[in-house]
């Protein structure tokens, strides 16, 4: 604005001086061009670099799927477990223990077999939503140390007539304890483990088929499969416990569809054929 006079006047900034009789050029800024140099400029810096892809992460093999899709699968709790005298109350459990959905299965002709006397577990939920909440103990004991694909299988030997065969035995598979819930079999002590020969996961031990035909299932019926379980926090290599609670074993709980928990007072715990009421904790 001019001094004294109440108007005002635009002051472009001083040209560089020029030779004698050049003309000068008044250079006006074009955002988009600007913009389309910075981007050249960019992609020349760029050329020849090894740029990371955007998918998966460090480490993965190129055809593996990214952990944001391999993301454990979210569904409600079976309602009423914390309540105060839900199944954890009664189990001595912390009311604010994780429970985990592990996966859903349909049960098979092969899962009430007593040929098979077995319950197959869906391995990917195992390796997703199981495995982390085990310690490395559980890992050994559970044979989930190292997985790998399933061995091949052997072909058989052409049998030499009047020559006797052995029957060749199976590796004896041990496994982990894990108490495993229904509510209508009530609970029972059973093991955790995969075969390496075929890579499958099952639950499996002495009555099972028991516990088994006291579910109730039928081929065909869908099922939801549940754990948690009570762990120490090792600090300095000393175990702390939060105060009146001590870690627990694995339970595996199962909830056939469209069924809901019983009352605590109606499981009964169940081992090799001693079966003992489980009152409410105090």
């Amino acid at each position: 604005m001019c001094p004294g006079t109440g108007t005002s006047h635009i002051v472009l900034p001083r040209a560089a001086p020029g030779h004698a009789g050049s003309k000068r050029t008044l250079a006006v800024y074009d955002p988009a061009a600007a913009q389309q140099r910075a981007d050249a400029a960019r992609l020349s810096a760029d050329a020849g670099t090894l740029v990371p892809s955007p998918v998966g992460v460090a480490g993965e093999p190129i055809k593996a799927v990214p952990l944001a899709a391999a993301a454990p699968k979210e569904r409600a709790e079976p309602p009423g477990i914390r309540a105060p005298k839900g199944l954890l109350a009664h189990l001595s459990l912390r009311i604010d223990l994780p429970v985990h959905f592990i996966d859903e299965k349909t049960v098979t002709a092969t899962d009430v077999d007593p040929q098979q006397n077995r319950f197959r577990l869906p391995i990917d939920g195992v390796m997703r939503n199981l495995r982390p909440v085990l310690s490395h103990l559980d890992h050994q004991a559970a044979n989930l140390v190292h997985v790998e694909p399933p061995r091949p299988r052997l072909p058989k030997l052409p049998k030499v007539p009047g020559e006797k065969t052995k029957k060749r035995r199976g590796r004896e598979h041990g496994g982990l304890p894990v108490l495993v819930i229904e509510r209508d079999a009530g609970i029972r002590e059973l093991q955790l483990t995969r075969w390496e020969s075929s890579g499958v996961c099952v639950i499996k031990g002495e009555g099972y088929m028991d516990f088994i035909n006291n579910c109730g299932f039928s081929v065909g019926d869908v099922v939801e499969i549940w754990a948690f379980k009570q762990k120490a926090l090792r600090l300095f290599g000393v175990d702390i416990y939060q105060e009146g609670y001590q870690e627990s074993p694995l339970y595996i709980l199962f909830i056939k569809k469209s069924q809901l928990l019983p009352p605590p007072r109606a499981l009964v715990v169940s081992n090799g054929g001693e079966e003992t009421a489980q009152e409410h904790a105090p």
